[in-house]
């Protein structure tokens, strides 16, 4: 039984909870995660100093470790954004990092540092108070900024970084940009600490990214460093955040099991995989390859070669809110053929009888409504053992390939200790939260819970967070049985323990069963 050490990036399920329900798939891995009171919750900060004294007990009969830097610096994702570190406290815990080397020299460390996000709108839910007046042109000030230092900036966006820059106060800026120079910082320190052999490898994620801008001047200077320093083989650079924990899991699975899962990647429309993707900087496909490199697998170039299909359903020309599908772009119909699509996943299925994950990211921040109900019309549900299809495209792409990357070892060479019920219950949670829930419950409730509890905003719920996780739990169990009639897999769902992770409706807590 391999021991792996996990520290989060947050508490929210997607980090904290999910890579450990993947991990019970295995018969021969144990997960270990620090006690979640330490983890904090949204702006109050994990404690980082609880956490490492965690680990260094822990460490002594480790094998692999799979660490979140920010957690383990400055507390969580939203304390990496906020945080008053001084350089002093930020160096104290990199040291740590050392002296869990000197505890186990033997443990093998994933770790992963976010590019900061600089959110493009004004609300300060997830960052500074300042946010909140402020965000969305700190936001476009960095944007031009990097536009115009790479000569892309026309006269009128000139003139716009001018205006902009002089309506910021100076002190917002600073304070900002200050917070920034840390977190290169940081990501400088982790290149510098994989080059010595303490990180076996290091991934930093890019989390809500864009072409231009902050995100992309920072991996300019990332990018020198990993060059001069030849790291390109042990550090990746991607847009992602959310799924990284799991993606690493799944890596460490494979390094265990010395299993190098090779897969066949199939979209649904044909520019699909060089669609930039919402809130990421490059093409699909490009993302794709990436977070299948770091999840411990291979692009294989045929279907006869390959030990699972990850079926992509990818946008057909543009990639929209999944809030606004119903006036969708008509590049979804003529850019993308269902038909054919399904035809080949039924294709797949028959020829070669390997797992199949389906990632739904035609839209972002939730499912594809229609293909989900053309997708249970012909069976397509029946046959498939992933999916995913939430937030962003790479934290859809990335917990999806996670899961079927351990499913797949496991139907290749055999289920043990009701892993394989574990996997259902898994695609069961991914199927009612990110399309029951995301893409049609949670758009109802911004209109209910006001409705309901006097004007009480769907985004700030803490007065009302037992509440509102019940009436959000009701409402998706009556989606599941209206659609489904309560069962997936050929087994009853039984869902319950309904909670709000950070007092708003943007993601629900759940447990849930296979009967």
């Amino acid at each position: 039984m391999k021991k792996i050490l996990y520290v989060p990036l947050d508490d929210r399920p997607c980090n904290y909870l999910y890579p450990s329900l993947i991990a019970k798939i295995a018969d021969d891995i144990k997960l270990l995660t620090p006690p979640f009171s330490l983890m904090g919750k949204c702006k109050r900060a994990g404690n980082s100093a609880l956490i490492w004294e965690w680990l260094f007990k822990e460490a002594p009969n480790a094998d692999y470790a799979v660490l979140s830097v920010d957690t383990l610096v400055y507390g969580n994702i939203i304390h990496s954004r906020i945080h008053n570190r001084t350089m002093d406290e930020i160096h104290m815990y990199l040291n740590n990092f050392e002296k869990l080397n000197s505890i186990n020299p033997a443990l093998k460390i994933e770790a992963f540092n976010l590019v900061a996000r600089a959110a493009a709108y004004n609300d300060s839910f997830e960052d500074p108070d300042y946010w909140d007046t402020y965000g969305e042109s700190i936001w476009k000030y960095g944007y031009l900024k990097d536009k115009i230092a790479r000569n892309a900036a026309d006269r009128a966006e000139k003139a716009e970084f001018e205006k902009i820059e002089k309506a910021i106060p100076p002190e917002y800026l600073n304070d900002f940009l200050k917070r920034r120079e840390k977190d290169l910082y940081v990501n400088l320190y982790c290149a510098e600490l994989t080059q010595r052999g303490i990180f076996s490898r290091l991934v930093i994620p890019k989390d809500d990214t864009a072409e231009y801008g902050y995100a992309a001047m920072d991996q300019r200077k990332i990018s020198a460093v990993i060059n001069e320093k030849e790291l390109a083989d042990r550090i990746m650079v991607y847009p992602g955040a959310d799924e990284v924990g799991s993606v690493l899991l799944s890596r460490v699975f494979c390094l265990i099991h010395n299993y190098k899962p090779r897969i066949f990647v199939r979209y649904s429309s044909v520019l699909g995989p060089t669609v930039v993707p919402r809130y990421e900087d490059r093409p699909l496909g490009e993302s794709v390859k990436a977070q299948i490199t770091s999840a411990g697998g291979i692009v294989c170039d045929t279907a006869a070669e390959s030990d699972l299909l990850f079926a992509v359903h990818s946008p057909g020309k543009i990639q929209e809110e999944c809030c606004t599908q119903q006036n969708k772009d008509i590049s979804y119909a003529t850019h993308c053929c269902l038909p054919e699509f399904f035809n080949y996943i039924k294709y797949y299925n028959e020829a070669y009888s390997k797992p199949i994950a389906l990632s739904d990211v035609a839209f972002s921040n939730g499912a594809d409504i229609e293909m989900m109900r053309y997708a249970k019309k012909t069976g397509i549900l029946n046959i498939i053992s992933a999916y995913g299809g939430w937030n962003t495209s790479e934290n859809t792409n990335g917990m999806c390939l996670a899961h079927i990357i351990i499913h797949s070892y496991y139907a290749k060479h055999g289920f043990k200790n009701n892993g394989l019920l574990r996997s259902e219950e898994f695609a069961a949670r991914k199927i009612a939260e990110d399309y029951l829930f995301q893409a049609q419950t949670m758009l109802s409730l911004y209109s209910l819970i006001p409705e309901k509890f006097g004007g009480c905003s769907p985004r700030y719920c803490a007065e009302i967070e037992k509440e509102a996780a019940d009436l959000s739990g009701s409402l998706l169990v009556n989606k599941l049985n209206e659609e489904f009639g309560g069962r997936l897999f050929n087994k009853n769902v039984v869902l319950g323990d309904f909670t709000l992770p950070w007092d708003r409706i943007n993601e629900l807590g759940f447990t849930l069963s296979l009967v």
